[in-house]
């Protein structure tokens, strides 16, 4: 599993920030990792209704620390495919897509990405 390259999923983002997990003990290789999460993931967490100031600060501090990947013609194709051939949202198209157009682990708790038959996907489950 290539653990240099690392994309959060939402709900990775958000519950890290909950402590409900800790990073460290995936067993990937964090300290030389590059961090990165898809343009959506920002964008849904960046719109939840009646967010508070502390969070969106918080929420920006956290994603000021990764790459965010804009959606573009590879990750647009993959994401398709992906959309075709599953019962996956869009968005979770997207992100994973995104995943694997960088050749990256995907962090999640979502039972359909982490069980999504995509030889192409990395995912590894932020409860292990």
């Amino acid at each position: 599993m290539n653990g240099n390259k690392i994309v959060f999923d939402t709900c990775a983002i958000v519950k890290l920030l909950d402590n409900q997990y800790d990073l460290s003990k995936l067993g990937l290789n964090i300290n030389e990792a590059r961090f990165f999460s898809s343009v959506i993931v920002r964008m849904e967490l960046l719109s939840k209704r009646n967010i508070q100031i502390d969070e969106e600060q918080e929420i920006n501090e956290f994603l000021d620390d990764l790459i965010i990947v804009p959606i573009n013609e590879t990750i647009e194709k993959k994401a398709i495919e992906i959309r075709r051939n599953t019962s996956l949202k869009l968005p979770d198209c997207i992100v994973a897509a995104t995943a694997i157009s960088l050749n990256a682990v995907l962090l999640t708790d979502d039972h359909h990405l982490l069980n999504l038959s995509s030889p192409e996907l990395q995912t590894q489950n932020i409860f292990v």
